[in-house]
């Protein structure tokens, strides 16, 4: 079987579902008393000025606007790099014939991490002799739904990537024109290495709010013998489910990708970023008035797409089992024109 449909293969499981998808965009958050109490915020880290006026630099530094499509037209950014090589060498990955998904299940009960409109809602419909059907609805970009964003989610001063002006491209009607989630309808066949940095802290799990640095991943690829490179997808492991699954959900403290990994993607360059919650750090004391910095600067300047509210738990055990922190990921998009991004069930193959 050609890898090109293995990709679509997860993309027509998903699409074929019988039933009906609503994607709307996030509804506001829930009162705070549906979450439980967060611990305070702290004081900032030492180098939060210096981070700060690095980001300003990084700014106009770290846009690669205009390398893979002409500036003002559409471009898939760093997913440019996962040529037919790129695909060949990460087949060679498989060795085990091990597969595990990388997607928990649908939140369909409302919790801290589950906003109102982020339920999956599944309405079955009539029950004859014969069968049935149902009906899907939900808002996918959140802190539960594993989902990938798009270049249309997130822009700065009126543009997009790669200098696409939001202008007459966005419309409520249509949705997106350039850099909807249909860039990505063939699917990510690539591959993609694991940042265990529970392992790495040897903790179960590591504490909500805890930044996770460009230390801690050098760290860990000096540890594991891999890192990531162009077109690869990253995943990063706090053990997010587990800790869920013994104290319970929440909101509002992420431990995700600290401002200083941002050079790091700049220079790795690689297709997706991955995490098994928001990729951005929170809370970010000192940053007031920012909007989720990293989200901005993979997504507006550099073209590096986001796969976020993964379950890794799986993966990380059997990487750990293997000893192999490096394997090959598929996952595609619903072919929702005009989407800003697609709930999507990755699954890594080793």
């Amino acid at each position: 079987m050609r890898l090109k449909s293995i990709a679509v293969g997860v993309g027509m499981v998903l699409a074929s579902i019988t039933g009906a998808f609503h994607l709307s965009a996030q509804a506001p958050a829930p009162p705070a008393a549906q979450a439980p109490a967060q611990a305070p915020a702290g004081p900032p880290p030492a180098d939060t000025a210096e981070m700060r006026a690095n980001y300003e630099r990084w700014r106009k530094e770290f846009k690669t606007w205009g390398r893979w499509a002409p500036v003002g037209e559409e471009s898939k950014g760093t997913s440019s790099l996962i040529t037919p090589q790129k695909v060949r060498s990460a087949a060679s990955l498989v060795k085990n014939g091990i597969v595990v998904s990388l997607a928990p299940p649908m939140p369909q009960v409302a919790a801290a991490d589950v906003q109102p409109a982020g339920l999956f809602k599944r309405t079955t419909n009539n029950i004859t002799e014969g069968g049935t059907t149902d009906n899907y609805q939900v808002s996918y970009h959140g802190l539960t739904v594993p989902h990938m964003d798009t270049w249309c989610h997130f822009f700065e001063n009126g543009l997009m990537y790669n200098g696409v002006p939001v202008k007459d491209n966005i419309t409520p009607e249509s949705g997106c024109k350039k850099g909807s989630v249909m860039n990505w309808k063939d699917g990510i066949v690539t591959r993609a290495v694991l940042y265990d940095i529970a392992a790495l802290k040897g903790v179960e799990y590591v504490e909500p709010g805890t930044p996770i640095r460009r230390a801690d991943l050098e760290a860990w690829e000096k540890k594991s013998g891999v890192k990531a490179g162009p077109g690869d997808v990253v995943l990063l492991y706090i053990g997010r489910w587990k800790r869920r699954a013994e104290v319970g959900p929440w909101a509002g403290q992420v431990s995700g990708y600290y401002a200083d990994t941002i050079p790091w993607m700049h220079e790795r360059l690689p297709a997706f970023v991955g995490h098994d919650f928001n990729i951005d750090w929170n809370p970010r004391p000192g940053w007031e008035g920012m909007r989720n910095p990293i989200h901005v600067a993979i997504l507006n300047w550099i073209g590096i797409n986001i796969v976020e509210c993964l379950d890794l738990e799986q993966l990380a055990a059997t990487a750990r089992k293997l000893n192999r922190y490096e394997f090959m990921i598929q996952f595609a998009p619903l072919t929702v024109e005009g989407g800003t991004g697609s709930p999507v069930n990755p699954v890594a193959i080793f």
